[in-house]
């Protein structure tokens, strides 16, 4: 059988694309190892880019949930203020038409 190749493209956010490669053999087998070769390569490359994005997500974020925290606070104290309500919510009455 003759050899062929199998590729792959990763489009990145800023536009920028990464190629990947894997020569396999004309038969199924063969093919079937190659696109899971494929699949790691580019797994790996995603696993890095979302590590990546992480450590920068918590890094801008620190400030915020410093401040979320405040607020989640202030609500609380706001909610034990108000009285319970003493009724059961109104029950809603389907109507048919015709």
């Amino acid at each position: 059988m003759a050899a062929c190749e199998l590729k792959g493209e990763l489009k990145y956010r800023d536009g920028q694309t990464s190629q990947f490669t894997v020569q396999a053999d004309g038969h199924l087998k063969s093919m079937i190892t190659g696109i899971k070769k494929l699949n790691a390569d580019i797994s790996e490359v995603l696993t890095a880019l979302v590590e990546q994005e992480r450590g920068s997500a918590e890094n801008s974020t620190a400030d915020v949930d410093d401040e979320e925290d405040s607020d989640e606070e202030d609500n609380a104290t706001q909610m034990t203020a108000k009285k319970p309500n003493s009724e059961p919510p109104k029950k809603r009455i389907k109507t048919l038409r015709s």
